[in-house]
């Protein structure tokens, strides 16, 4: 019973309704917001928490969606976006919209018909940005996107005025950059602005200010400065200003707008970098730096050793040394006699050791036998030799037999007259 509880909720799919939101035109960025109002949840969720709403779209019938739609999920506005640039060719294009309310496990579901419409007059000059403090989101908001465009309307481009609009918009994490250190910092954001007006001479100043710039990779925040920074700076933009490039559509004109499309983005991602696969790396062989580090060494130290040999082989007999032939003929003798030297040294050398220690020996103990009789005998055996042992103060032990010594003299006290 359980597992039924677990499992119902997760597979109903309740009512699905059809939304047309209306055309979209080629060559120009569009954004469709997706919140919980397209489900009817605003009118029995009013008091509900707006995160416990996710959304999933993809492509009708397919698991994802096409490659020139994108969706992001805004975590502080608690809605989706759906942006992109159409293609150059009519079509229609219908959307699966998922929505999952986290708390119930309710699941309803909205499909969404996009209608491609082709531009009149598109763009043949664009402006090629980086902007390091802003999102991909950011970006959708007019009141921020009406004062980028009144920056080049105004100060940068004054002939645009009239039909200035984005033609590209991206994330910069996508295209090959890096995450800030700090979350709190935008990931960056790149975009084109774009207009059929031909570029002014402030912008061809602007690239030709950069263009050294241009090979920093990456460029660093807060790094550069220009002479248009200020402008920016009171929008509130950070530009990267390595980034920065004009592209014009007019050095081709009989180039097709697909081809033109697929090579503006070329020029896009020619920074992003592509990991190579494992079939794609070069194999290497080692046979030629073996053959050139071993063998070759060993090739010719071989035919040193030959040359060598052959000369002493046919050389000998030119070369007349008596000296040297008369030690060579006797060299055994003089191995054996230098042996039976050494012999007879070290055998002489053990004799002399072994005769001085024994005569050592007996010497000792002769010495000591003679002092034993000499301190053992009695004053009448002794009587003839003067022996020092006979001083009262010597400390010298006497024999067993050996009288006592006298007592000390002492002088009288007093004189004998008295």
């Amino acid at each position: 019973m359980s597992l039924k509880r677990i499992c119902i909720p997760v597979f109903i799919f309740l009512n699905i309704s059809l939304i047309n939101c209306g055309s979209v035109l080629t060559t120009e960025v569009f954004e469709i917001v997706i919140d919980q109002a397209w489900f009817n949840w605003t009118n029995w969720t009013f008091n509900a928490n707006p995160t416990q709403f996710i959304y999933q779209p993809s492509l009708s019938g397919a698991p994802d969606l096409p490659d020139w739609i994108n969706y992001i999920y805004n975590d502080q506005r608690n809605v989706g976006y759906l942006y992109g640039v159409p293609p150059n060719t009519a079509m229609e294009v219908t959307l699966d919209i998922v929505g999952l309310n986290r708390k119930t496990y309710k699941t309803e579901q909205r499909q969404l018909t996009i209608t491609v419409v082709e531009k009149l007059n598109p763009a043949k000059y664009e402006v090629e940005l980086k902007i390091d403090n802003l999102n991909v989101e950011d970006m959708f908001d007019v009141d921020r996107m009406d004062r980028l465009k009144d920056v080049f309307k105004k100060h940068l481009w004054n002939d645009s005025e009239e039909d200035l609009y984005m033609t590209y918009l991206a994330s910069a994490i996508d295209l090959g950059a890096r995450l800030p250190l700090n979350p709190k910092e935008g990931e960056g954001v790149v975009l084109r602005l774009g207009s059929k007006a031909p570029f002014s001479e402030e912008l061809a100043k602007l690239q030709d200010e950069v263009r050294p710039l241009l090979k920093v990779s990456p460029c660093p925040r807060d790094f550069k400065r220009t002479s248009v920074e200020r402008y920016f700076r009171e929008a509130g933009f950070a530009l990267d200003w390595c980034s920065f490039s004009l592209i014009s559509t007019m050095q081709d004109p009989e180039l097709p707008l697909e081809d033109l499309a697929k090579s503006s983005e070329q020029k896009l991602i020619k920074n992003q970098w592509n990991a190579y696969s494992k079939n794609d790396v070069p194999q290497r062989s080692y046979v030629h730096e073996f053959l050139f580090t071993i063998l070759v060494p060993m090739f010719v130290m071989t035919i040193l050793a030959v040359l060598l040999s052959l000369i002493l082989c046919f050389h000998h007999e030119g070369i007349q040394d008596p000296l040297s032939e008369e030690y060579f003929e006797n060299l055994y003798h003089i191995c054996t006699d230098y042996v039976s030297s050494k012999r007879m040294e070290n055998s002489s050398i053990a004799e002399i050791t072994q005769y001085a220690t024994i005569n050592r020996v007996t010497y000792t103990l002769r010495s000591l036998s003679n002092q034993r009789d000499f301190t053992c005998l009695s004053p009448e055996m002794t009587g003839g030799s003067q022996s020092h042992t006979n001083s009262p103060t010597s400390t010298i032990s006497r024999g067993i037999h050996c009288r006592p010594s006298p007592p000390p003299y002492i002088k009288p006290k007093f004189s004998a007259e008295f």
